[in-house]
């Protein structure tokens, strides 16, 4: 037998893919020649190609027998594990292809991947630029590290290693959609918008394409065209439940609740278990006026990704008599939340023993002062011990899920008006100075809000804005604002012609007491939707808050008022983006209150449809 010509013979079968022909010709030289190096590789890589791994793995181990130093076979272990799934002994197998051949760039580009997969992020990014070092024209490579350092959160470093990937391979639809992921993580939407383009024009027939492009349209308030690229992705995919999920949230921005709840359990049907879908399901329920169901969907909260939580070892109050016994309400989300679900607090103090109120540590005064039967303690850091140094607790309660048990209907919200108490002796000290300025109403305002991009940019407006408004004479107005926010007003001043009063000592992010008494002195808040129209509902002072089109679930639909809170009214957008009539509006009824002497402004001058005489009436939609 010739087995150098049939050896040769088997090479050719393989590179033209006819794999089983290459395998009966090398197990026939096997026969003759059963340690021909050689023809155990190839088997090796045939078995590979076969994805027998396990066979593979056989032929290769015969060849570190015949030869330990091997790089190439060291190489070849280490993808048949990976591809096994088992991690560990694939970074082994490349560490040691790479020892033994310190210029093999192909086995630092897997050691990357492994790395990678095996959370070793530092190591992989190591792993990718030893390897692009060894050869510059790898556009994998480029990719893999850009988005190994998307992952580390080194966003600005990670854009130029995704670029030199599209410069090597323009058309190159993996790069183009991390690329797109990282600018929409820098908030640069136009810069994604483009890359996601380009994808749906490469793989037409990709539903995640026209999906990806969809949601970055939905963050720039294009829901029109991001709902059509939506519809074109479940048509593609009609099990795609992230697509449903946008679909409803889409819907339910542009006041369509039933249609929003329609795509909100299509998802459902595909994935029962989605917490995103449920909690995104609870908002428009809530929104509705539904709240017992909209309580129930709202706890799915917490098994969102990333939503941070304690999980002390106390058992969850289910809402029986608390008889007495200690209690932790444990805080969660932002400070307007915790403004505003404290509304429910002195329910809860009046039962327990012992409540103990955890919240933003700038809250503790403010809280320890309005709820002095209570014990309030700072935010503790996530976890499952329950710190030694609070009183022991009985059980606990998230303060997000008090609603559940004492908010189930609209009539269950009960008539209260304030319910922080400000401190005294600042309230003086903010009046003294609000005085000061003179003769006039003394007006707080703010204008900016929200923490994700996408509320920033529908939530908050611009000073010039406000020129309307400002316009109105007989009013002082005070800087409410948090953040530094000194060149707008410097802008404000130089070219609207309007001061707007602000102090060194008023830091709205710092110190919260020392905004409640700010607040507490004021005859009016005006603000977009932010924490401070919770703070000054919550301390009953009159507050006109400035909603978008599309406004948080808390503010239900077209009402004026809100039950959460007696002195606030609403004042909506009537169409998307029009912050103009909202302004234009604002201002003529503060024109006509300044003329009647209609203060304090609260909403029940106005006809309510929220007050309890209605409570009974469908004036929402029960599901």
């Amino acid at each position: 037998m010739d087995t150098t010509a049939k050896f040769q013979t088997a090479v050719e079968h393989y590179q033209k893919g006819n794999l089983h022909e290459a395998e009966n010709i090398c197990r026939e030289i096997t026969l003759v020649e059963p340690q021909n190096i050689d023809v155990i590789r190839l088997l090796s890589l045939l078995y590979y190609q076969l994805q027998n791994y396990n066979l593979s793995e056989e032929y290769i181990q015969k060849v570190l027998r015949l030869v330990p130093n091997d790089f190439y076979a060291f190489f070849l272990l280490g993808n048949i594990f990976h591809e096994k799934g088992n991690l560990v002994e694939a970074i082994t197998s490349f560490q040691q292809a790479t020892l033994l051949n310190p210029s093999f760039a192909d086995a630092y580009y897997n050691l990357g991947i492994v790395l990678e997969k095996n959370d070793e992020l530092d190591k992989a990014i190591t792993s990718y630029k030893r390897a692009l070092d060894l050869n510059p024209n790898l556009a994998d490579v480029y990719n893999n590290l850009g988005n190994a350092l998307y992952k580390k959160k080194h966003l600005d470093e990670g854009i130029p290693f995704l670029r030199k990937a599209l410069e090597l391979n323009p058309d190159y639809i993996l790069a183009l959609n991390n690329l797109g992921t990282i600018y929409k993580a820098k908030n640069q939407l136009d810069e994604a918008i483009v890359c996601f383009q380009k994808v749906t024009e490469l793989n037409p027939s990709s539903a995640d394409a026209y999906y990806n492009l969809a949601v970055v349209l939905k963050d720039k308030n294009q829901s029109d065209k991001a709902f059509i690229l939506l519809q074109k992705a479940i048509k593609l995919n009609p099990s795609f439940s992230d697509a449903y999920n946008n679909l409803a949230l889409i819907s339910d921005e542009n006041h369509r609740p039933d249609e929003a709840l329609t795509y909100s359990r299509k998802a459902l049907s595909i994935r029962p278990d989605d917490a995103e879908v449920h909690w995104n399901m609870s908002q428009t329920l809530l929104s509705l006026g539904n709240f017992e169901q909209g309580w129930k969907e709202y706890e799915w909260r917490f098994k969102v990704k990333d939503f941070k939580h304690d999980t002390f070892p106390q058992p969850l109050w289910n809402g029986r008599p608390l008889e007495g016994k200690s209690i932790i309400v444990t805080t969660e989300q932002g400070v307007g939340d915790e403004l505003m679900f404290a509304s429910c607090l002195p329910e809860v103090i009046t039962q327990a023993g012992l409540c103990i109120i955890e919240c933003d540590k700038r809250l503790i005064p403010l809280f320890s002062r309005s709820f002095p039967k209570a014990m309030a303690t700072g935010r503790l850091n996530p976890g499952d011990t329950y710190p030694s140094d609070l009183p022991s607790a009985e059980m606990r309660i998230f303060i997000g899920s008090l609603p559940k048990f004492f908010r189930p209907n609209l009539a269950s919200f009960p008539q209260q008006g304030a319910y922080l108490i400000p401190d005294d002796k600042k309230v003086k000290n903010w009046r003294k100075r609000f005085s000061e300025l003179g003769s006039g109403l003394k007006i707080g305002i703010s204008w900016r809000g929200g923490s994700k991009p996408a509320e920033k940019l529908a939530r908050s407006t611009v000073l010039k804005q406000w020129k309307t408004l400002f316009s109105v004479p007989g009013v002082h107005f005070v800087n409410l604002q948090y953040g530094n926010c000194t060149n707008e007003l410097m802008e404000a001043r130089e070219k609207l012609g309007i001061t707007i009063h602000d102090w060194e000592d008023a830091d709205p992010l710092k110190y919260l007491d020392d905004l409640a008494a700010q607040i507490a002195a004021l005859d009016l808040v005006i603000s977009v939707d932010n924490a401070t129209v919770h703070m000054a509902g919550a301390l009953g002072v009159p507050v006109w808050v400035l909603l978008p089109f599309a406004c948080d679930w808390r503010w239900m639909r077209e009402y004026e008022d809100t039950p959460w809170y007696k002195s606030v009214r609403l004042i909506r957008q009537k169409n998307i983006g029009d912050w103009d009539r909202v302004f234009e509006r604002a201002a003529s009824e503060l024109r006509q209150s300044l003329t009647n002497g209609s203060f304090p402004m609260i909403p029940h001058s106005y006809k309510s449809s929220l007050s309890t005489k209605n409570a009974n009436k469908p004036a929402f939609l029960m599901l």
